[in-house]
């Protein structure tokens, strides 16, 4: 029976180190593809396209309660390499009780290209929280393009040029960047890891046409296709909104890309607690019930991998020392490529919290998934959702 448990053992194991490997080859080939498709040509062809055109671009802000980040993310947005007359912001008011609105108010003085909506409650049972904020956001639409982002975000100077050569670049309907967590300490540094190897993972799905997730607070779609879709007004309500609506879209057949670099690449803040932290990965988990099975197998062993490391090195302690450190391999690569990807600095002093990280995310998810069964709901900026 032992010697059954044991090769069941190594064939996940080889299983997930081999998805590993390919997650590896996705990720290595980014630069060398990125030099392709950015040849001088393609690149002068590719801006052509975005100034003869002049394309006009809408950016969607959801902000409920957001005080603290808000004029962060205004400001980012108005320091876009961007024309200024081709772009319309929009911040969604949801009800906040802070001084949101009233900060909104007094930034837009001086930048009239930005209008703060106040939300109302729909009448449509399936428009609560955030889906229904962008329902009402979509509705003041005037340009081609609709930019998706949080309050508590921070873009890069070239965003929205980049996210549409993006889309010009891959023929596509819709887009979702990278997001990274701006970290100020350990805690927000092990976000910052999980986010790094999420997206590798995401990517190289989106590569292999495995059906994934849209990343909501950084994210484009054509005004074309989200009327296609019938909007959020005919997505049935979830606490993963991008999810639907990136669902939706696969159904229409219209095509959603993932893109890595440094011109797709935005900050989001981090939770400084493991309460937040748990209620927004107990919502992340609502739509990963929703994802292929192949997808669910490599997060599931991902998330909990210290398990498989003792159970290994109860049959043998040398293998589960040796397949521990080759974990913290993995850790450094994996998080390596996402770094040189994207352009953010790889820092050594990084290496004794990978070296860590397996044991923080096997007990941060044995509780998280003890948490997830619990009948406490959906905690979602301060509203609870069945």
């Amino acid at each position: 029976m032992m010697d059954y448990l044991y090769y069941f053992l190594l064939v996940i194991l080889a299983s997930y180190l081999s998805m590993t490997m390919v997650i590896f080859v996705v990720l290595a080939r980014v630069k060398g593809k990125e030099r392709r498709v950015k040849s001088e040509e393609r690149k002068v062809k590719s801006e052509e396209w975005i100034v003869k055109s002049e394309k006009k671009v809408s950016v969607l802000i959801a902000a409920r309660n957001e005080e603290d980040n808000i004029i962060r993310c205004l400001q980012a947005l108005v320091d876009q390499n961007y024309p200024k007359d081709k772009i319309q912001i929009l911040v969604g008011d949801d009800d906040s009780d802070d001084k949101t609105a009233s900060l909104v108010k007094a930034f837009i003085v001086k930048h009239p290209h930005i209008e703060l909506v106040s939300i109302e409650p729909s009448a449509l049972s399936n428009l609560k929280g955030k889906p229904n904020v962008l329902a009402t956001l979509f509705k003041k639409v005037t340009g081609e393009f609709a930019f998706i982002t949080d309050a508590d975000i921070s873009v890069n100077p070239d965003w929205i040029k980049g996210m549409l050569l993006g889309l010009q670049r891959e023929g596509a309907d819709a887009a979702s960047g990278t997001t990274f967590v701006a970290h100020q300490n350990n805690f927000h540094l092990f976000q910052t890891f999980e986010w790094m190897e999420a997206l590798g993972f995401m990517y190289t799905a989106d590569q292999l046409h495995l059906q994934v997730t849209a990343v909501g607070n950084n994210m484009v779609i054509s005004k074309a296709a989200y009327d296609a879709v019938g909007g959020y007004e005919a997505i049935p309500f979830s606490v993963t909104e991008d999810l639907d609506l990136y669902l939706a879209l696969k159904k229409k057949n219209y095509i959603h890309r993932l893109f890595l670099g440094a011109e797709a690449l935005v900050w989001t803040q981090p939770l400084d607690t493991f309460k937040d932290l748990f209620k927004q990965r107990k919502r992340w988990l609502k739509g990963v019930e929703r994802t292929p099975w192949l997808c669910q197998f490599y997060l599931g062993v991902h998330s909990v991998f210290a398990l498989f490391i003792v159970a290994l090195g109860c049959f043998d302690l040398l293998d589960g020392i040796c397949l521990f450190f080759f974990s913290f391999i993995i850790h450094i690569v994996r998080v390596y490529l996402m770094c040189k990807v994207t352009g953010v600095p790889f820092k050594n002093s990084w290496l004794s919290h990978l070296l860590i990280l397996d044991i923080y995310q096997t007990i941060f998810n044995v509780c998280l998934l003890v948490y997830f069964v619990l009948p406490t709901g959906v905690e979602w900026k301060k509203r609870r959702y069945v």
